[in-house]
């Protein structure tokens, strides 16, 4: 994992039943922190919070003004616990995986913001080729530098910032809040994780069951006098948090505007559940909680990516769907029809032996503006070109106005997004200052695309339909995927 230093005191070391919640709290925390933007505590506060090195993979700065999209993850680290702790039984000494992957894009522009949630057993190439289960990618020696590496590559989503949380203050937010109310149409259980609903109807969750609630992946409800099982698992779990989130963002919202003395109560405890990239400064934080403090919750938009279950080898993977996928991703991308270098995510791919030069031009395109990074790879061919996908023609000829020769374009239908691989040959090519003009480029180059619409309708979800894929090993009397009872206007209405 990437370097990790306190800009404060240490943290002491917390019980299994606050750390073992991963993921579902993460906006929460930035909410707090937004609800006591205006105070002046809230400034030494979030300068005690821990920071991490994510080295060369997160985009160049954007400015406060600008969309940025900021990966949010909850990892299961045991890390400091005892050994006879029951979270750490069966489990490999510093094993550490992402259990809740989210990307939170917020644009200031037109005040939106919109949540993507990751499952985490997607099976996904990570940077060394390997294919694994996402969460495994932050569990190598460059941790979070490879969980970034590996979004950018596999979703073609350029990562600004990067927010990581153990969740070992969950409980004393919910505590610093009282309760959080969530709907129920029948009595739920989860005999795994201790939640045990006994009656239907809005339901305050206290800090004890909704730690329950957002750890459930064995959900049960009562359904006809029976026990029924909801058999999709951690998917269904994520569908879950993201309600959960938006309604412990809207109880935050409404407990700290009234009461200063509860928002500093949640600052205190967000502070020590975060860790966050070291370009993620004091002043940025307070611009943006600035911009988005008067935010109504009900208008986040939630997305999962779908999956459909693949499993190989023994390990239960989850295979995405793309067709359905690319819609959900398109929001995180760049908007609009003309690319601009902070659009384009650029692999500098080379020869192990030229990795100076490789790490040279990346430097020299991220100055002018690029999210690019080195990729050392074997069999690097002789001659310069670069490599785009079915929608990245307009991103390849960008960065062919950039470099000193303009090389020839290869389409490569697996690259996703506005992602392009520069490979470098012998001699490797020189990166310009300012963009060679349009009209002097090669007659082929020339042409303008228009970005094709995604596959389906065109049209991209408001929010994500309730996952539709049942998990390997559900019980045989597993409900229908996605129909967990609810009721939309009394869910609504439970505040």
């Amino acid at each position: 994992m990437g370097r990790a230093t306190a800009r404060g005191s240490g943290r002491t070391g917390r019980t299994w039943p606050q750390r073992i919640l991963i993921g579902v709290n993460v906006v929460l925390v930035l909410a707090c922190l937004g609800i006591a933007a205006g105070l002046t505590k809230i400034r030494t506060t979030l300068e005690q919070v821990p920071v991490v090195d994510v080295g060369g993979a997160l985009s160049a700065p954007v400015d406060v003004g600008q969309p940025r999209n900021v990966l949010i993850i909850g990892t299961d680290s045991h890390k400091g616990l005892d050994k006879s702790d029951p979270v750490v039984k069966g489990r490999l000494e510093g094993e550490n995986l992402a259990d809740v992957i989210m990307v939170l894009r917020v644009d200031p522009t037109d005040g939106s913001a919109r949540l993507l949630s990751i499952p985490r057993d997607s099976k996904v190439e990570l940077p060394d080729g390997s294919k694994q289960r996402i969460n495994a990618a932050i569990g190598g020696p460059q941790g979070p530098k490879t969980l970034v590496q590996t979004i950018k590559r596999n979703f073609g989503i350029s990562i600004d910032n990067y927010v990581e949380v153990d969740f070992a203050a969950f409980k004393d937010l919910v505590e610093v809040l009282g309760t959080v109310p969530v709907y129920f149409t029948t009595p739920v259980r989860d005999r795994t994780t201790g939640l045990y609903i006994d009656d239907a109807g809005c339901i305050p969750l206290n800090p004890d069951q909704a730690l329950a609630y957002a750890r459930s992946r064995h959900f049960e409800f009562k359904q006809n006098g029976k026990w029924k099982t909801d058999g999709t698992g951690d998917l269904g779990r994520i569908s879950r948090q993201q309600d959960f989130m938006k309604r412990a963002m809207r109880r935050a919202s409404d407990q700290g505007i009234r009461n200063p003395s509860t928002a500093t109560g949640m600052v205190d405890a967000a502070a020590s559940a975060v860790v966050l990239d070291d370009t993620l400064n004091v002043g940025t934080i307070l611009d943006l909680l600035g911009q988005f403090r008067s935010f109504n919750p009900d208008d986040l938009v939630t997305y999962q990516v779908p999956t459909e279950a693949a499993p190989s080898g023994g390990v239960a993977y989850q295979e995405v769907i793309w067709d359905q996928a690319m819609p959900m991703l398109r929001p995180f991308w760049s908007q609009g029809d003309t690319r601009q270098p902070a659009d384009v995510i650029v692999d500098v791919k080379g020869s192990s032996k030229a990795s100076d030069t490789l790490q040279s031009l990346s430097d020299q395109l991220d100055a002018a503006g690029f999210d690019a990074e080195p990729v050392e790879a074997r069999g690097a061919g002789s001659a310069t070109t670069i490599t785009h996908g079915p929608l990245g023609r307009d991103a390849a000829v960008l960065l062919a106005r950039y470099l000193g020769t303009v090389p020839k374009l290869v389409e490569d239908p697996d690259i996703i997004g506005f992602r392009v691989v520069l490979n470098v040959g012998n001699p490797a090519p020189t990166v310009r200052s300012e963009p060679l003009p349009i009209d002097q480029l090669p007659p082929a180059l020339t042409t303008t695309t228009t970005t094709p619409p995604p596959p389906g309708d065109g049209t991209v979800p408001e929010e994500s339909s309730t996952t539709t894929t049942v998990l390997e090993g559900a019980p045989p009397d597993a409900a229908p995927p996605g129909i967990v009872p609810t009721d939309p206007e009394k869910a609504a209405a439970c505040h």
